[in-house]
């Protein structure tokens, strides 16, 4: 009785798979007087959406519905990460009083090139983004099923941020490098801002120096013109204080930044802390990572699921631009037109480029993500589908488990049209940086 009682189930359960999508009238029947149906179908009078439509209740069955949520996920992210740089693109439009239909990146260098004396002169600080390492594995245990997520780590192929402490290390690995900011730090490594170091001896000095000058000196603080506070053209004696940039060795006081590798006492008092991975090593993070995240091995839908919603709720923070440039002068130099052009320089790298630099960066993770969803939903998760349909699971699973599987080639239709728009939208940006002269 039992084995019959197992065939009557299995070909009940083949009926309903046959029957999604299909218009066969005996499983119809049978599907909707059980309340089932596929997107499409029509239950109770409502029609059931698919993926491209934003349902991700494909299955029923967590583990794969968690795939089709990371679809919809990265739909929603990608059209609103793509709407944030249109706005931006669209108000340098405005600022610029150009029309709505306008190249802008060829619109901009006409305009620069009429009003700059010569170019734009740019450095910058990239903008930095950085994975939740907890988020990632949250997700990856709501795709298996589990309420509390298990206490694990990622491999990260960049840094991890870690507590700021004086016994923190890493693994060998890793490198650990430490940040201590001003606006004074005794700095024993690389410093952005300004170093001052104490000249014992006399040394040429290329900033200001403080003490005694042996040449001419720009600015004294003493009656005599002893004392130097200033330029000095010949050798200084006493400390000198020059400007550095984010490469320069500082072996004295640091008036900004301080950036120190593996230093014998820790972390301790860090404003950042973080264990950098050394070559094409990984690096394992409990934190936030600033490089690619693998996740620990799940199966198939939830690997691809959590690998995916890393790169899609990745954060990015704007980058710095310290910007220089000399505006044309003359009879010919039309002046309003120019007052005009300036304002939206102005806008442009205070509000603008920062903006879209921001998104670009994080574009370029969600659009990972949708490459990595395309290709899991032709390989992985079919394959899991199809494992589980013909294992030892409900009628009510594997009918949904075959809803699934009809909306797997529906998966990359419903991702190319955000990924075609955020493609475009990552080439104006870069059309814009360099018309910039970035």
């Amino acid at each position: 009785m039992k084995r019959f009682g197992i065939q009557v189930m299995g070909i009940a359960t083949a009926l309903l798979v046959a029957s999604c999508g299909a218009k066969n009238p005996i499983t119809s029947k049978i599907a909707e007087q059980c309340g089932l149906g596929c997107p499409g179908d029509t239950v109770s009078g409502v029609t059931i959406k698919g993926v491209a439509e934003g349902n991700a209740a494909i299955s029923g069955v967590a583990s794969v519905d968690a795939f089709f949520a990371s679809v919809v996920n990265f739909q929603t992210t990608a059209d609103n990460v793509s709407a944030g740089i249109e706005a931006q693109i669209d108000g340098i439009r405005a600022d610029f009083g150009m029309k709505a239909d306008a190249d802008v990146s060829a619109e901009l260098k006409a305009q620069i090139a009429a009003n700059i004396d010569g170019s734009i002169s740019i450095e910058s600080q990239p903008a930095k983004c950085a994975v939740d390492a907890s988020a990632t594995i949250s997700a990856q245990a709501k795709c298996e099923g589990k309420v509390e997520p298990p206490k694990a780590m990622v491999e990260c192929s960049g840094g991890c941020e870690v507590d700021a402490s004086a016994d923190v290390k890493c693994d060998a690995s890793a490198d650990l490098k430490c940040e201590f900011t001003g606006p004074t730090v005794d700095c024993q490594g690389t410093c952005e801002g300004t170093c001052e170091a104490k000249l014992d001896v006399a040394a040429s000095c290329s900033g200001t120096c403080k003490g005694t000058c042996s040449g001419n000196c720009s600015a004294t603080t003493d009656a005599a013109g002893t004392q130097c506070n200033g330029t000095c053209d010949g050798m200084c004696k006493g400390s000198c204080e020059a400007k550095a940039d984010a490469s320069a060795k500082c072996m004295g006081t640091c008036n900004g930044s301080c950036k120190v590798t593996n230093p014998s006492g820790g972390c301790k008092g860090a404003a950042h802390a973080e264990c950098s991975a050394k070559a094409n090593a990984m690096v394992m993070c409990e934190g936030k990572c600033d490089g690619d995240v693998t996740p620990p091995k799940a199966s198939a839908e939830c690997d691809a699921s959590a690998k995916a919603e890393a790169n899609i709720n990745v954060q990015c923070t704007p980058p710095t631009l310290k910007v220089s440039y000399k505006l044309k002068a003359g009879a010919s130099v039309d002046v309003m037109a120019q007052a005009k052009f300036e304002a939206g320089l102005t806008s442009l790298f205070k509000v603008r480029l920062p903006a879209l630099l921001q998104a670009s960066a994080r574009a370029k993770f969600v659009a990972r993500a949708g490459e990595d969803l395309t290709a899991s939903a032709t390989t992985a998760v079919k394959a899991s589908i199809d494992g589980a349909v013909n294992g030892d699971i409900s009628v009510k699973a594997a009918f949904g488990l075959g809803c699934a599987a009809t909306e797997l080639p529906k998966v990359k239709d419903a991702l190319s049209t955000s990924s075609e728009r955020l493609t475009m939208d990552l080439m104006t940006t870069g059309d814009v940086s360099k018309a910039c002269g970035m």
